[in-house]
């Protein structure tokens, strides 16, 4: 390795042709340091080398960060930091820290119409019953839904939560959300047929919730027994956002007990869940691991809106999404 190059570490254990992209994009004076396992020591070993690092899927933790001398700019694969960033360590040391919106919104907003469609069209539990078998024809007939018409509300109304309501305008749904830090402009309102109401509103009136907002102290566990018990006994529970805004067991005995319908959950608390995990057991939860994002296309953006953000923080100019640590 030449000392005169720039040092950037992906923090995660990833496959080679993941390594590969990153390496096509980096910015000249620039080197990628991988990892061959998912060894600690080994990650340890080569943040002690970097002068940056991409943080995804695994978290900086805070005791890493005196290990890190060179450490000048974390830099997020993606837009989840709140509550996965060590930020007193960060901002003791003066280290920057930048987020990465590129490629997010569509492949999320994406993710989450297909879990409202494969709950309301019960698709995995037809699936599993074809592969043993069994022809259900026309015996779901009583229990799906279309996603047209249905009252849907969105939980968070940023980025994602916003290019949701736009995907689902060919549904002509009745569009509720909730947003205590920003309304949308009236026009965009009723353009997209979403109207901001309170939380307790959104859980009565909702058929399809859908989650799109960060795991804070504030958020933290916002959907729990109260919560699903002040939903409709036919609602879906979507979460593409972070595990631990939704309490598990909570959720697990909801649907147990038919308190609400059903749930597609991309995230989970921990990840990946142990295998205990009560939502395992039950045929009214999609699950995914953590894939809402994870397509080829949204990779591309992603590596290159990072890498380019990198560059401008080594050429010395002003960087894009970055966080301002003072405020945190």
């Amino acid at each position: 390795m030449s000392e005169n190059l720039h040092r950037i570490l992906y923090l995660s254990h990833a496959p080679e042709a993941v390594y590969a992209m990153w390496r096509a994009r980096l910015p000249e004076g620039c080197e990628l340091l991988t990892l061959s396992s998912n060894d600690d020591t080994e990650r340890l070993a080569k943040l002690a080398e970097a002068d940056a690092v991409i943080v995804a899927p695994h978290v900086l933790r805070p005791e890493w960060v005196a290990l890190a001398p060179r450490l000048k700019l974390v830099q997020h694969q993606g837009v989840g930091w709140q509550g996965e960033t060590p930020i007193a360590e960060l901002r003791a040391r003066g280290i920057r820290l930048a987020i990465n919106p590129s490629g997010t919104a569509d492949v999320v907003s994406e993710h989450t119409l297909s879990l409202m469609l494969a709950c309301l069209k019960h698709i995995p539990r037809v699936d599993a019953a074809m592969r043993r078998g069994e022809w259900l024809g026309t015996a779901l007939r009583t229990v799906s839904r279309n996603l047209r018409g249905r009252t849907v509300g969105i939980v968070g109304m940023g980025r994602i939560g916003s290019a949701v309501a736009a995907l689902l305008q060919p549904f002509r749904v009745r569009g509720l959300y909730v947003d205590p830090y920003q309304r949308l402009p009236e026009g965009l309102e009723l353009a997209l047929g979403f109207r901001r109401v309170e939380l307790p509103e959104l859980l009565r009136e909702s058929e399809v919730v859908t989650l799109h907002l960060p795991a804070t102290a504030e958020t933290h566990h916002l959907f729990d027994d109260a919560a699903f018990a002040a939903m409709r006994r036919d609602a879906v529970l979507i979460n593409c956002a972070r595990g631990p805004v939704v309490d598990e067991a909570a959720l697990a005995r909801a649907l147990k007990n038919g308190t609400i319908r059903s749930a597609g959950i991309d995230v989970f608390d921990p990840e990946p869940p142990r295998p205990d995990n009560p939502l395992f057991a039950l045929d009214n939860v999609v699950l995914t691991p953590h894939v809402a994002a994870g397509t080829y296309d949204a990779m591309q953006a992603k590596v290159e809106g990072a890498t380019a953000n990198l560059g401008r923080f080594f050429r010395g100019e002003a960087l894009h999404d970055e966080i301002d640590l003072t405020r945190c």
